[in-house]
């Protein structure tokens, strides 16, 4: 069952929109507290708690959870192993490029690559495994 309602924006929402964050649905009202989930970074979240102060309106952080730009995660060279590997389809099925090939593009020895391959995978991989909850 689907139910639609209109409601005139409470007080507890103006401080998420004056913040210029963004919920991520569903947003629930439940014994009176209003819960919403935002994505944002550090400098909008605490923009809103800095509106959440302003307005008087009680609030308590259930959850907090860092990530990390995708960037940040790979050194400047794995993230250039990883970039090539893709647009050259290494990781298609079927590949797109052999492994030398890829050495190759990037000029080093097809040992090095495998090597440089395995550490960033082995980086991205842990730190999707880290994010994801059991």
């Amino acid at each position: 069952m689907i139910i639609q309602f209109k409601s005139a924006i409470s007080s507890s929402y103006n401080p998420l929109i004056a913040s210029e964050n963004i919920e991520q649905p569903p947003t629930i009202v439940h014994d009176g507290w209003f819960f919403v989930k935002v994505t944002a970074s550090q400098e909008r979240l605490s923009k809103l708690i800095e509106e959440l102060a302003a307005g008087d309106v009680p609030y308590q952080v259930i959850s907090l959870t860092h990530s990390y730009n995708s960037s940040d995660l790979l050194t400047e060279r794995q993230w250039e192993a990883i970039t090539e590997a893709v647009e050259r389809g290494f990781y298609e099925t079927p590949r797109g490029c052999t492994l030398d090939e890829l050495a190759e593009s990037l000029n080093i020895y097809k040992s090095s690559a495998n090597r440089l391959l395995h550490r960033a995978e082995s980086r991205i991989i842990r730190e999707f495994v880290a994010e994801v909850p059991p």
